[in-house]
């Protein structure tokens, strides 16, 4: 029942909803009776209310109007939300991000950070590919060895795990 022309401005969109909310209460109100629109005289034969139905299209076109109504408010409210949202830092102020961070984490714990004294500069340490090599060598040394008690994790001090990876 409803045709809206997107090409048309708000104003008429709005003019054409109110012409189609009159129609739909005008079918309501003749709920079961005959009318005529100069063709001939229309008859209601189903026993069955379509009363229903045209609230339903009655409700539709309310909400539309609505939505065009309060559209500028609507449009406010996401301008306003747009502003909130923090921009992207630029390649330098990220890098000082980073640099703090570093700082950080290396006095938090020795074997995440160090500070590289030739470049000045604060470096990650990456556990990745040294790490398993590391654990082979150190799996390999206690296999073959058996001069370290079974008791306290003893097997951690035959090799010296640490300072394979670093």
């Amino acid at each position: 029942m409803i045709i809206i022309i997107k090409h048309i401005n708000k104003q008429q969109q709005l003019k054409e909803l109110y012409i189609n909310w009159d129609e739909l209460e005008a079918y309501r109100r003749l709920n079961g009776q005959s009318f005529d629109f100069g063709t001939g005289l229309i008859k209601w034969d189903d026993p069955k209310s379509e009363n229903i139905y045209w609230k339903m299209e009655q409700q539709d076109v309310e909400n539309y109007i609505d939505y065009l109504e309060n559209n500028h408010q609507n449009k406010n409210k996401i301008n306003k939300t747009s502003q909130n949202i923090r921009k992207r830092l630029n390649k330098y102020n990220r890098k000082q991000i980073d640099k703090i961070k570093l700082k950080k984490l290396s006095k938090i714990s020795w074997w995440n950070c160090y500070f590289n004294e030739e470049e000045n500069k604060y470096v990650r340490c990456y556990l990745s590919g040294r790490k398993g090599y590391a654990k082979w060598c150190s799996k390999r040394v206690v296999r073959h060895r058996n001069d370290f008690s079974l008791k306290g994790s003893g097997y951690k001090k035959v090799y010296d795990y640490w300072n394979c990876i670093f």
